[in-house]
């Protein structure tokens, strides 16, 4: 057995070693014989079963970790990464940034989430937050420096999280606000408000992202969008890194051709007015987005809120899911319908009354057979 008795000070302590093929992996002393004994044991189980983890590496700070960890997500789109950084420079670090990674407990993670939700942040925003902090430790736990990883049995919070359902507005206000609002941008509210697109996607539409079959449509192929540290403007894939055509209507159709006119493949569709892309924020101070947005009566009204719009105006024309899902490059239709299932209510309304309609009685010059108010019901 490698527990070791020994005296210092006028005190007797107990030296643990464990060994791996004959060499010294792990020391600890205790002050009881009996603790030792069953650490020993413990850590030669571990080796046995190659469970064990060198206690050395788990004495580095969990920045050190962290860092690795941020330079492993290269392959992670860009505004995923910055928002990363963001969370664990302002939320994390300054919380565990200095603790050694094996020293830090569930106990210390609960408490931590607990404080954020308290402090008045948001739980789903909080649940975030505990995500990333999540992947920064499992990463220690892939490295070899901790075992187990302590935020993985921490829930999320989850109380008085409420979905915040998106604004949306009928054909006539999308109409009013077009014309609210200032400048030859105006009628981009249209074009968001119809077709659905992301701001990013509409920022980065090219020329030749047009197409005419089956008929007039735009092709998604990239996204223009601001980096949250600097607001600089970069080109990235979509959402979930599908390319999808939406259709134009065809109040849209002859807005695309004005953009377009004169114009190379290459070139954007809704230009900066000095050339380059078109920022969000640029282009709600050019058209006086928030004056407009007021002079409608929907003063919290976001530019996001166009692409609810769409949906909620596709919905009520009577587009199936799978249609809407197709527009707005949802993964399913099923999420489709999770978001904006409620849109559609008043269909249901709606199908009773036809349905209704169809059960009550006939007209004295109806044929009793074949009439056009019953439903055929074929065995």
């Amino acid at each position: 057995m490698s527990v070791q008795r020994y005296e210092r000070n006028g005190k007797v302590r107990y030296r643990a070693r464990v060994k791996s093929h004959g060499r010294e992996v792990a020391t600890k002393v205790f002050d009881r014989k009996a603790d030792a004994v069953a650490w020993e044991q413990d850590q030669t189980r571990r080796l046995r079963l190659g469970e064990w983890t060198d206690p050395k590496r788990g004495r580095v700070p969990l920045s050190a970790v962290a860092a690795d960890w941020m330079a492993s997500r290269s392959s992670v789109k860009r505004k995923t990464q910055e928002n990363e950084r963001m969370v664990w420079r302002v939320h994390i670090s300054p919380r565990f940034g200095n603790s050694p990674v094996a020293s830090i407990t569930t106990a210390q993670v609960a408490t931590w989430v607990g404080g954020l939700v308290a402090s008045g942040l948001a739980p789903s925003t909080a649940a975030r937050y505990l995500q990333v902090l999540r992947s920064v430790v499992e990463y220690a736990v892939a490295d070899g420096r901790i075992r187990i990883n302590p935020a993985a049995d921490v829930k999320p919070p989850t109380k008085g999280s409420v979905r915040r359902e998106g604004q949306y507005l009928t054909r006539q206000e999308l109409h009013d606000l077009a014309e609210a609002c200032k400048g030859l941008y105006a009628e981009l509210v249209l074009v968001l408000g119809l077709a659905g697109l992301r701001w990013g996607e509409l920022a980065g539409l090219q020329v030749g992202d047009r197409v005419s079959v089956p008929g007039p449509g735009l092709r998604l192929q990239r996204a223009m969008l601001a980096s949250t540290s600097d607001a600089a403007l970069f080109i990235d894939t979509l959402k979930g890194k599908r390319a999808r055509t939406v259709p134009l209507v065809d109040e849209l159709v002859p807005i695309l051709d004005r953009w377009a006119e004169g114009k190379a493949s290459h070139d954007w569709v809704f230009p900066a007015p000095r050339g380059g892309p078109l920022s969000e924020r640029n282009w709600k101070r050019s058209v006086g987005w928030s004056a407009a947005v007021t002079s409608i009566g929907r003063k919290k009204f976001r530019v996001h809120d166009l692409r609810h719009t769409c949906a909620s105006l596709w919905l009520a024309a009577g587009a199936d899911p799978k249609v809407v899902q197709r527009i707005l490059g949802h993964a399913s239709a099923a999420m489709t319908m999770d978001l904006y299932g409620h849109l559609v209510d008043h269909n249901l309304w709606e199908a009773a009354k036809r349905l209704g309609g169809t059960t009550g009685a006939q007209n004295d010059d109806e044929d009793d057979e074949g009439s056009a108010g019953e439903l055929a019901i074929v065995p």
